[in-house]
């Protein structure tokens, strides 16, 4: 994790405080965060490097995998505790009975940070919803919130939702594919959406996820519900470091910059790049909206309360 790098560039004018009761001396609780490491996991990431965990007893490691479905089998298989994974991976689970459960939160969208956008070619023809009756738009991964959030744009903007054809495409590889023309469009996020905004292969067409909802839940921490009523001491400490983190990294996105970059290894400038801000309550009128918009476009079999898959504690 490179801690001491990680301690020094965030010690500039970067405090953080935590009013916490002294914690006897005794081996930290040992918890493994699995997930791809990307910009939104700069909270995390920071709260490790100033010790936030170590402060109320907890040693979090990150554990890198290729995306939040594998991070989540992780999890179900018992390699690790927690998993960052995108909401709309856990609602077809819930469905089929997987006993997970949303115990921290993570990435919320607004309009105010449209992290992820609806990108053509700069010489493509289409403005509306109809435009895109029968293309194809590609995706990192079926029945993903990509996926539902072109439906839904689609759909409010006066096309044939049903008629869109997705296919599975790398997001390392989106942009080639739509300069190939072998898609239509893409919904594309950091890093590929400001590389190509700075180089010109891409424009920007819509704001897609603002159709699901004005504000929701984009991704969340899960765990398995046994595991987190066994360990809800645990979680409550973990939620506890986590928001000091949150608050501090949302506040301060320039000067987080040089952790984006340590983490992620990315090597664009950070300072145009579009920053994601994280949650810091459980709040499940942020879920119902990706739960409610699942079921209406087809991703989910039918609707649920939200508080089904959130923790209780």
């Amino acid at each position: 994790m490179h801690r001491s790098r990680a301690i020094s560039l965030i010690a500039t004018g970067a405090t953080a405080s935590m009013a916490v009761p002294a914690l006897a001396q005794r081996t930290p609780d040992k918890l493994r965060i699995a997930g791809p490491l990307t910009e939104d996991m700069v909270n995390v990431y920071y709260g490790i490097g100033h010790g936030l965990f170590g402060r109320v007893g907890i040693d979090v490691e990150l554990v890198a995998t290729s995306n939040g479905a594998a991070a989540t089998d992780a999890v179900v298989a018992g390699t690790y505790e927690i998993a960052k994974t995108a909401v709309t991976s856990i609602l077809p689970a819930h469905l089929r009975g997987i006993p997970l459960t949303m115990v921290a939160p993570q990435t919320i969208y607004t309009p105010r940070n449209p992290f992820a956008l609806l990108q053509v070619l700069p010489d493509a023809p289409y403005r509306t919803g109809v435009d895109f009756n029968g293309k194809t738009i590609g995706v990192p991964g079926l029945n993903s919130l990509n996926q539902l959030s072109m439906r839904a744009w689609v759909d409010k903007n006066g096309g044939d939702w049903k008629s869109l054809k997705f296919i599975e495409v790398p997001n390392s590889a989106l942009v080639a594919a739509l300069t190939q023309k072998r898609i239509d469009a893409a919904v594309l996020a950091s890093p590929q959406l400001d590389d190509s905004l700075q180089e010109g292969t891409t424009k920007t067409l819509a704001d897609a996820y603002a159709a699901v909802a004005p504000r929701f839940f984009v991704a969340a921490f899960m765990a398995l519900n046994d595991w987190a009523s066994k360990h809800a001491d645990v979680l409550r400490r973990f939620n506890q470091a986590l928001v000091t983190a949150t608050n501090y990294v949302n506040t301060h996105l320039p000067e987080t910059g040089p952790l984006v970059i340590e983490l992620t290894k990315m090597t664009l400038d950070v300072s145009k790049m579009h920053r994601t801000i994280n949650g810091t309550t459980l709040d499940l009128a942020l879920f119902q909206p990706v739960i409610d918009a699942a079921a209406r476009y087809d991703l989910i079999s039918r609707p649920f309360a939200a508080k089904e898959i959130v923790w209780s504690s």
